[in-house]
């Protein structure tokens, strides 16, 4: 029997060194692919390699599309019976493409997928994500819920079967949409924990921020939008701290027994961010009044008070995710953002915002300093809905 011609594709912008050190890796795959597509998706220098394999393609758009279109394209050109994508920041297990295709060829499964862990070094951020990131299906063979795009494969009339991506507009959680696609089809998405990918990208605390955020803010934003017609302001702040808040402080007791403090300032960040920007969004539909985001800023401003290293390390990154945290002066009115600050008062309790203030600001002062951080597209996202 002839064997099976497999197509693998990946993905560029502006990474270029990315994308070149996956390809030279698929030499060294254990099934090696027939043909390697490489998207350059409007890169400002155009993809190339010196030493590229012969069977390497490139498909260049003149203009960014944005990651949705680039791996539409890419899988649906492919000419192999099997689609091995992979993002060119992601790296997998020399044996991850023989262990996919004993799977990928039963006729009912749609998607293969593997373990992916987190591994871009030891840096803060990806430390974080490392725990509370992009880790999935790690311990697990058999049927799951999810497969992340990292690292799939598929066979091309599944491909075909779901129509691709051409329903699906949005730039991001792709990979979303072709699971739920395909559990509606019938398939079964299969992952095999033998088969491992990490993630490599190393990328700053506020493109974290941006990139987390890019997943779930439209349907926050449309559900709080719903909320916000009461007219109550309480209603509101509540939702905001049941989908932002609340979890954040679940993560907290796992933050306390891996001995990270810094993780504590990531997630203030955050939820300064997410709060704001849902505010933003309600303030453009005339939804709210400005003396709501007004009290939420002096409130911020209020919680970090005696400790200026702490308020002046958060505005200027706040500034950097398009926030002006100056508090506003006079009367904004009666305080209405206790609850979803109460976790101040435990922190100062705890001597959480004293280290950051004498130790922690200048760790991170120094990380800036000493790291180097990977280009990502995350760094300009907007967050229109």
């Amino acid at each position: 029997m002839q064997a099976p011609k497999i197509s693998f594709i990946t993905y560029t912008y502006n990474d270029a060194d990315f994308a070149a050190d996956l390809v030279r890796q698929t030499q060294d795959f254990t099934v090696r692919p027939h043909e390697i597509l490489v998207v350059d998706d409007g890169s400002d220098v155009p993809f190339h390699m010196d030493d590229a394999p012969r069977n390497l393609r490139t498909i260049r758009f003149e203009k960014n599309q944005g990651i949705t279109r680039a791996k539409g394209n890419g899988l649906s050109a492919a000419s192999g019976d099997y689609l091995f994508s992979m993002d060119c920041d992601t790296r997998v297990s020399r044996d991850w493409l023989e262990r996919a295709l004993i799977h990928a060829g039963e006729s009912m499964v749609g998607l293969v997928g593997g373990a992916l862990v987190h591994a871009a070094g030891d840096d803060l951020v990806s430390r974080y994500l490392s725990h509370f990131g992009d880790n999935h299906n790690q311990h697990h063979i058999g049927p799951v819920s999810f497969i992340p795009g990292n690292a799939f494969l598929l066979r091309r009339e599944v491909w075909e079967h779901a129509g691709g991506f051409m329903a699906y507009g949005e730039t991001n959680c792709q990979d979303h949409y072709l699971c739920n696609r395909l559990k509606r089809l019938g398939y079964t998405l299969y992952s095999d924990a033998r088969a491992q990918a990490q993630q490599l990208r190393r990328i700053t605390r506020t493109t974290l921020c941006k990139r987390v955020w890019k997943w779930c803010h439209k349907p926050i934003k449309r559900q709080l939008a719903d909320v916000s017609e009461s007219g109550n302001p309480t209603d509101v702040t509540n939702y905001l701290f049941t989908v932002l808040a609340s979890p954040m402080v679940d993560r907290f007791d796992t933050i306390t027994e891996l001995s990270e403090p810094l993780f504590y300032y990531i997630e203030m960040l955050y939820l300064g961010h997410t709060v704001l920007d849902c505010l933003d969004y309600l303030l453009w539909r005339k939804l709210i009044s400005p003396s709501l985001r007004s009290a939420f800023i002096n409130e911020l401003a209020d919680m970090f008070a005696g400790y200026p290293y702490i308020w002046t390390m958060l505005q200027a990154d706040m500034a950097a995710l398009g926030h002006d945290l100056r508090p506003v002066k006079g009367d904004v009115g009666v305080k209405q953002w206790g609850d979803l600050l109460l976790f101040s008062e435990a922190f100062r309790n705890a001597g959480v915002f004293s280290w950051l203030e004498q130790q922690g600001v200048a760790t991170l002062i120094r990380e800036e300093m000493e790291e180097d951080y990977d280009f990502s597209s995350y760094a300009d996202a907007s967050f229109a809905v």
